[in-house]
């Protein structure tokens, strides 16, 4: 076995000297790292950037913050979050007791609070109908025809509107021919009411006189104008409601002809009709099984048919009739 030959540290070479051994090597102030990063006094961090010494590192971390830090600007955003909610509520307390005071019974104060809060919180019906209408219309017609003996036969009243409604019920979308003898209505009593007192009573009378060498026929419009003229608080100035009113007159008088003679299966000669108005008690008194409201009927004279019916349009009033359920 070859001997180990132990060579003193102090015949060593210089080189291997400075590299290793507590004398020679470099401490930790002057070594290089694994790297060849200084040590921490004057070294190197791993990626190349310097350490900053003392004071500098809390320099350095305010510039990497910023200017101004979150403590400094955190006070104007908390205050601003309370003034915001503390306005909100006052808003909240303030509607909620306005309501409290309108729904209470009634005192001084909850009349000022409904009159200072009515313009912009109340609610009424026109809300959804501008032109809410609390009466119910409806049309009415009777005729008359001879029989085989040439008597004069007068039929019942037939409520014609309520013979349309009665297609009415269950449809989301009806036709406006299923209100048709209602629309007359509004726009036949419209016209109504735009003449006087006085002129109202002589359109509610008969437009039938004798003709000549016998029998009857319908009153001219030449004299019916004339003898509503005279009858007017302005005369002359008052003719366009006339004729307006005579003109739909005659409208309705060839719609309950041709509704007569299709229902009565008739040669009508003779049509009337009726306006019965009925009004619902007010929203206070729904519940009162006592009748707030009289009804009214306003009944019209006689007209005389002097007209021939076409087929066609005779064939379509029976076909109405028919599938509204009023066949007779």
């Amino acid at each position: 076995m070859t001997p180990i030959t132990r060579t003193p540290v102090g015949s060593r070479p210089d080189t291997l000297r400075q590299a290793q051994g507590p004398d020679g090597a470099e401490g930790p102030d002057g070594a290089e790292g694994p790297d060849g990063a200084e040590g921490p006094d004057g070294a190197e961090r791993p990626d190349g950037a310097e350490v900053p010494d003392g004071d500098q590192a809390p320099a350095a971390a305010r510039q990497i913050r910023g200017a101004g830090s979150p403590r400094d600007g955190a006070a104007s955003p908390k205050r601003a979050a309370r003034i915001a909610a503390a306005v909100s509520i006052a808003l909240v307390g303030v509607y909620v007791a306005g309501t409290l005071v309108i729904v209470s019974p009634t005192t001084p104060v909850r009349g000022a609070v409904v009159a200072a809060a009515g313009p912009y919180f109340t609610q009424k019906w026109n809300v959804f109908a501008p032109s809410i209408m609390k009466t119910n219309i409806t049309f009415s017609v009777q005729a008359q025809w001879r029989d085989a003996d040439g008597t004069l036969v007068k039929s019942d009243w037939v409520n014609v509107t309520k013979l349309e409604q009665q297609a009415v019920p269950g449809h989301p979308e009806p036709s406006r021919i299923q209100k048709s003898s209602w629309n007359a209505m509004l726009a036949y009593n419209t016209r109504y009411l735009a003449l006087d007192a006085q002129q109202r009573e002589i359109v509610r009378d008969t437009f039938i006189q004798r003709a000549d060498g016998g029998g009857y026929r319908a009153q001219s419009a030449e004299s019916l104008i004339a003898d509503l003229d005279a009858v007017s608080k302005t005369p002359g100035s008052g003719q366009g409601d006339i004729v307006r009113f005579l003109r739909y007159d005659y409208m309705l008088k060839e719609y309950a002809t041709a509704f007569s003679t299709a229902y009565f299966d008739q040669d009508v000669e003779r049509v009337r009709w009726r306006i019965d108005r009925t009004r619902p008690n007010d929203f206070e008194n729904r519940f009162s099984e006592e009748q707030q409201f009289d009804d009214t009927a306003v009944t019209f004279g006689w007209r005389h048919v002097d007209d021939v019916i076409d087929p066609e349009t005779l064939a379509v009033y029976r076909d109405v009739i028919t599938r509204y359920g009023g066949a007779r």
